[in-house]
């Protein structure tokens, strides 16, 4: 297992030491060096080799950000240290700006190399790993949202992005979101755009039938990529965590994702699977149901929210790193994300994903 991706898994999950000199150095950086977005994107963002993490500041970790003036290092739990960049970020997330009576963290945030805009807050499903209920269920303007966007990559060289909505809750919502897809696409069409979604058609999630025309037009507008979301496996639990998903079905998830890879082809899709939150051997399977279909499985550990609280640990992120790259290999597939830090498609490259957690900072 690559020491880096051991080093990553542990800072996820276990947090980091931020001492007196890191602090020193990182307020010199920027007084925004602690991102505070949702829940998988809170703390100090650290780039390293091939690998980016979030940690959160914890007095207790083993692992310690430190500094020698010039450079900041990781010193893991064995005493070796790692040469580290932080990431902060832009200036506009000082929250200073407000458009149309709203400010500008309301519209899009900018966290690493992307930038995430945020259509809808709120969402028709009560996941409860996912905090997304707890936000007033409201579309942003294409006037405001366009305004934000400009201003964040005026102030940062993004590669990626992240479309941000819930799932909408009527025939008119859901086809309302398609024409906000379309403005974006159409606007920047030197921008590789990829769209999280999940399975439906135009009106609807249960249409089968649709499902290979939306994502035919979705490519024809612009489309670069999709992301489909199973997130668990186990039917008990996608049961327990996730009743709307599990109304809709795993079948219809594998089936919408499977056209996708038909129509975008390989490397183009992919999935993520919470770690921690259902057995091991479940969300292996669910790695071998997406890789068999030429998806790409990405990993997620479980961050506790709510009554999602599972069985967090980076051995168990390891254990499942492992074993899915097994999978994968075994279905001439990579483990996602497929990015990874330093490479880039385009001079722009703009990414349009969903986040679990999205409320704005108030």
């Amino acid at each position: 297992m690559d020491r880096n991706f051991v080093v990553k898994a542990h800072l996820m999950c276990d947090g980091i030491k931020v001492d007196e000199k890191a602090t020193e150095y990182l307020n010199n950086m920027s007084p925004i060096w602690l991102m505070n977005d949702y829940i998988t994107c809170t703390g100090v963002t650290l780039v390293f080799a091939n690998q980016y993490a979030t940690a959160d500041v914890n007095p207790e970790s083993k692992f310690t950000l430190t500094s020698d003036g010039d450079d900041l290092y990781i010193i893991d739990d064995k005493g070796e240290s790692f040469l580290t960049k932080a990431i902060t970020p832009p200036d506009y997330m000082k929250d200073e700006i407000w458009i149309e009576g709203k400010s500008i963290t309301t519209y899009v945030n900018t966290y690493t190399d992307r930038v995430r805009i945020r259509l809808l807050s709120g969402c028709a499903n009560a996941c409860k790993f996912c905090n997304a209920v707890e936000c007033e269920y409201e579309f942003n303007s294409i006037t405001g949202l366009d305004t934000a966007l400009q201003i964040a990559l005026s102030q940062s060289k993004v590669r990626h992005g992240l479309l941000s909505s819930g799932n909408a809750k009527t025939p008119d919502d859901i086809e309302r979101l398609t024409d906000m897809y379309k403005f974006f696409t159409q606007k920047y069409k030197d921008l590789d755009i990829d769209l999280m979604t999940p399975p439906r058609g135009f009106r609807g999630y249960k249409e089968e039938h649709e499902y290979e025309a939306y994502l035919k037009y979705v490519k024809e507008i612009g489309v670069y990529g999709i992301s489909t979301n199973i997130e668990l496996n186990s039917p008990e639990y996608l049961q327990r965590y996730c009743k709307e998903k599990a109304d809709v079905g795993q079948r219809r998830y594998l089936d919408f994702i499977e056209k996708a890879v038909d129509i975008f082809g390989k490397n183009y899709v992919r999935s993520l699977i919470i770690v921690g939150l259902e057995p091991l051997e479940e969300t292996l399977k669910g790695v071998e149901k997406l890789a068999k279909i030429g998806c790409n499985p990405v990993l997620s550990p479980l961050f506790p929210y709510g009554e999602a609280v599972g069985f967090r640990s980076p051995e168990l992120f390891i254990e499942a790193r492992e074993r899915s790259e097994e999978i994968c290999d075994k279905y001439n597939i990579k483990l996602g994300p497929v990015c990874v830090p330093g490479l880039r498609t385009k001079s722009w490259t703009l990414k349009f994903v969903v986040s679990r957690l999205f409320c704005p900072q108030k």
